[in-house]
Protein backbone atom coordinates (compact mmCIF):
# COMPACT_ATOMS: atom_id res chain seq x y z
CA UNK A 1 0.00 0.00 0.00
CA UNK A 2 1.63 2.89 -1.48
CA UNK A 3 2.53 6.35 0.46
CA UNK A 4 0.47 8.20 -2.31
CA UNK A 5 -2.64 5.97 -1.85
CA UNK A 6 -2.57 6.33 1.87
CA UNK A 7 -1.59 9.81 2.35
CA UNK A 8 -2.60 12.09 -1.06
CA UNK A 9 -0.53 15.41 -1.02
CA UNK A 10 -1.85 18.80 -1.62
CA UNK A 11 1.39 20.23 -3.16
CA UNK A 12 -0.79 23.55 -3.45
CA UNK A 13 -2.28 23.93 -0.02
CA UNK A 14 1.07 22.75 1.62
CA UNK A 15 3.02 25.22 0.17
CA UNK A 16 0.30 28.02 0.83
CA UNK A 17 0.42 27.14 4.68
CA UNK A 18 4.37 26.93 4.29
CA UNK A 19 4.11 29.94 3.61
CA UNK A 20 1.40 31.15 6.32
CA UNK A 21 3.83 29.26 9.12
CA UNK A 22 6.90 31.07 8.00
CA UNK A 23 5.55 34.54 7.49
CA UNK A 24 3.50 33.65 10.96
CA UNK A 25 7.24 32.23 12.39
CA UNK A 26 5.91 29.12 13.28
CA UNK A 27 8.08 27.22 12.09
CA UNK A 28 11.38 27.33 12.92
CA UNK A 29 11.16 28.55 16.07
CA UNK A 30 13.60 29.20 18.53
CA UNK A 31 13.53 27.65 22.06
CA UNK A 32 13.61 29.67 25.37
CA UNK A 33 16.57 28.67 27.15
CA UNK A 34 16.97 27.62 30.69
CA UNK A 35 20.46 26.07 30.96
CA UNK A 36 21.82 22.69 29.63
CA UNK A 37 20.85 20.44 32.71
CA UNK A 38 17.83 18.59 32.90
CA UNK A 39 14.76 19.79 34.62
CA UNK A 40 12.74 16.94 36.65
CA UNK A 41 9.31 16.84 35.47
CA UNK A 42 6.41 16.41 37.88
CA UNK A 43 3.83 13.26 37.51
CA UNK A 44 1.26 14.97 38.94
CA UNK A 45 -0.65 16.44 36.23
CA UNK A 46 -3.59 13.97 34.80
CA UNK A 47 -3.96 14.21 31.20
CA UNK A 48 -6.95 15.06 29.79
CA UNK A 49 -9.27 12.60 27.58
CA UNK A 50 -10.55 15.16 24.73
CA UNK A 51 -11.21 14.82 20.99
CA UNK A 52 -9.54 17.53 18.62
CA UNK A 53 -9.94 18.17 15.19
CA UNK A 54 -7.57 20.25 12.46
CA UNK A 55 -4.87 20.69 10.14
CA UNK A 56 -1.84 18.46 10.63
CA UNK A 57 1.23 19.60 8.73
CA UNK A 58 4.97 17.54 8.28
CA UNK A 59 7.90 19.10 6.64
CA UNK A 60 10.83 16.54 5.88
CA UNK A 61 13.44 17.40 3.37
CA UNK A 62 11.82 18.19 -0.08
CA UNK A 63 8.61 16.49 1.16
CA UNK A 64 4.89 18.29 2.25
CA UNK A 65 2.63 16.57 3.45
CA UNK A 66 -0.75 18.73 3.88
CA UNK A 67 -3.85 16.48 6.48
CA UNK A 68 -6.95 16.72 8.18
CA UNK A 69 -6.81 15.11 11.50
CA UNK A 70 -9.20 13.89 14.30
CA UNK A 71 -7.65 12.44 17.30
CA UNK A 72 -9.74 10.94 20.09
CA UNK A 73 -7.99 10.54 23.61
CA UNK A 74 -9.29 8.59 26.52
CA UNK A 75 -6.40 7.57 29.22
CA UNK A 76 -3.01 6.27 27.17
CA UNK A 77 -5.34 4.57 24.20
CA UNK A 78 -6.01 7.17 21.08
CA UNK A 79 -7.95 6.83 17.37
CA UNK A 80 -6.19 9.37 14.85
CA UNK A 81 -7.97 9.66 11.74
CA UNK A 82 -6.15 11.26 8.87
CA UNK A 83 -7.22 12.27 5.45
CA UNK A 84 -6.15 14.01 2.42
CA UNK A 85 -7.90 16.50 0.10
CA UNK A 86 -11.72 15.48 -0.38
CA UNK A 87 -10.95 13.10 2.26
CA UNK A 88 -9.14 10.87 -0.07
CA UNK A 89 -7.19 8.32 1.67
CA UNK A 90 -8.84 8.09 5.34
CA UNK A 91 -7.08 5.86 7.90
CA UNK A 92 -7.46 5.48 11.38
CA UNK A 93 -4.42 5.23 14.03
CA UNK A 94 -5.32 3.00 16.83
CA UNK A 95 -3.06 1.69 19.76
CA UNK A 96 -1.06 3.09 22.89
CA UNK A 97 2.14 4.31 23.53
CA UNK A 98 3.31 0.51 22.71
CA UNK A 99 1.47 -0.88 19.79
CA UNK A 100 -0.18 1.03 16.88
CA UNK A 101 -3.09 -0.25 14.50
CA UNK A 102 -3.32 1.28 10.87
CA UNK A 103 -6.82 1.05 9.45
CA UNK A 104 -8.57 1.33 6.49
CA UNK A 105 -12.40 0.93 6.95
CA UNK A 106 -12.45 -2.44 9.18
CA UNK A 107 -8.98 -3.60 7.51
CA UNK A 108 -5.92 -3.33 9.46
CA UNK A 109 -3.25 -2.93 7.15
CA UNK A 110 -0.65 -2.54 9.37
CA UNK A 111 0.57 -3.11 13.26
CA UNK A 112 3.23 -2.78 15.42
CA UNK A 113 5.01 -0.17 17.51
CA UNK A 114 3.96 3.27 16.72
CA UNK A 115 7.78 4.35 15.47
CA UNK A 116 8.01 1.89 13.19
CA UNK A 117 4.63 1.70 11.89
CA UNK A 118 4.23 5.62 10.90
CA UNK A 119 7.93 4.97 9.47
CA UNK A 120 6.45 2.56 7.15
CA UNK A 121 3.26 3.34 6.51
CA UNK A 122 3.94 7.26 6.71
CA UNK A 123 7.52 7.81 5.51
CA UNK A 124 7.89 9.87 9.14
CA UNK A 125 6.83 9.33 12.90
CA UNK A 126 5.25 11.37 15.46
CA UNK A 127 5.76 10.93 19.30
CA UNK A 128 1.96 9.94 19.82
CA UNK A 129 2.33 9.17 23.55
CA UNK A 130 3.64 12.57 24.23
CA UNK A 131 1.22 15.04 22.15
CA UNK A 132 -1.45 14.34 24.22
CA UNK A 133 0.78 15.83 26.66
CA UNK A 134 1.98 18.30 24.69
CA UNK A 135 -0.91 19.98 23.20
CA UNK A 136 -1.64 21.35 26.50
CA UNK A 137 2.02 22.59 27.28
CA UNK A 138 2.90 20.06 29.72
CA UNK A 139 6.06 17.69 29.06
CA UNK A 140 5.37 14.14 29.19
CA UNK A 141 5.15 12.97 32.70
CA UNK A 142 8.14 11.11 34.20
CA UNK A 143 10.84 12.11 31.26
CA UNK A 144 12.90 15.34 31.70
CA UNK A 145 12.77 18.53 29.49
CA UNK A 146 16.44 19.53 28.95
CA UNK A 147 15.85 22.99 27.42
CA UNK A 148 13.02 25.71 28.09
CA UNK A 149 10.15 25.62 30.40
CA UNK A 150 6.39 24.85 30.63
CA UNK A 151 5.33 27.63 32.69
CA UNK A 152 2.65 29.56 29.93
CA UNK A 153 4.21 32.78 28.88
CA UNK A 154 1.83 35.05 26.62
CA UNK A 155 0.03 31.76 26.06
CA UNK A 156 2.69 29.98 24.99
CA UNK A 157 4.85 26.97 26.39
CA UNK A 158 8.73 26.16 25.13
CA UNK A 159 11.00 23.21 25.90
CA UNK A 160 12.67 20.07 24.55
CA UNK A 161 11.85 16.52 25.35
CA UNK A 162 12.42 13.18 23.99
CA UNK A 163 15.08 14.95 21.09
CA UNK A 164 11.95 16.88 20.23
CA UNK A 165 11.37 21.08 20.01
CA UNK A 166 8.11 21.95 21.18
CA UNK A 167 6.17 25.27 20.99
CA UNK A 168 3.05 25.17 22.19
CA UNK A 169 0.19 27.48 22.35
CA UNK A 170 -3.05 27.45 24.59
CA UNK A 171 -5.99 29.51 26.55
CA UNK A 172 -5.92 28.96 29.33
CA UNK A 173 -9.21 30.07 32.26
CA UNK A 174 -6.66 30.14 34.81
CA UNK A 175 -2.55 31.11 34.29
CA UNK A 176 -1.87 30.09 37.52
CA UNK A 177 -3.21 26.80 37.45
CA UNK A 178 -0.20 23.81 37.49
CA UNK A 179 -3.20 21.23 35.26
CA UNK A 180 -4.16 21.12 31.77
CA UNK A 181 -7.36 21.31 33.01
CA UNK A 182 -8.50 24.36 32.28
CA UNK A 183 -5.89 24.93 28.83
CA UNK A 184 -7.48 24.65 25.54
CA UNK A 185 -5.16 23.79 22.86
CA UNK A 186 -4.68 25.99 19.90
CA UNK A 187 -1.50 25.44 18.19
CA UNK A 188 1.27 22.49 18.55
CA UNK A 189 4.82 22.89 16.61
CA UNK A 190 7.32 20.23 16.91
CA UNK A 191 11.13 19.86 15.35
CA UNK A 192 13.29 16.89 15.65
CA UNK A 193 16.35 16.99 13.09
CA UNK A 194 14.56 17.41 9.62
CA UNK A 195 11.86 16.93 10.20
CA UNK A 196 8.60 19.58 11.55
CA UNK A 197 5.38 19.28 12.13
CA UNK A 198 2.67 21.82 13.00
CA UNK A 199 -1.33 20.83 14.35
CA UNK A 200 -3.50 23.27 14.27
CA UNK A 201 -6.70 22.57 16.00
CA UNK A 202 -9.86 24.53 14.72
CA UNK A 203 -12.09 22.05 17.75
CA UNK A 204 -11.45 20.85 20.87
CA UNK A 205 -13.65 19.42 23.12
CA UNK A 206 -12.91 17.21 26.68
CA UNK A 207 -14.65 13.81 26.57
CA UNK A 208 -16.99 13.30 29.34
CA UNK A 209 -16.22 11.03 31.98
Amino acid sequence: YSRTQLLPLAAIAAAKYLALLLRRGLLMFPVVLSGCVSVPVSNEDQQVDFTVQGKLLVFREQDKTALRFLWRQTEDAYQIDVWGSFGQGRVQLRGDAREMLVLRGSEVIAAGEPQQVMQSQLGWDLPVAAIPYWLFGRPLPQYPITLGTDTLIDGQAQFVQLGWSVLARVRSDNIAEAGPASRTPEQLNLRRGDIQAALLVSKFSKNRQ
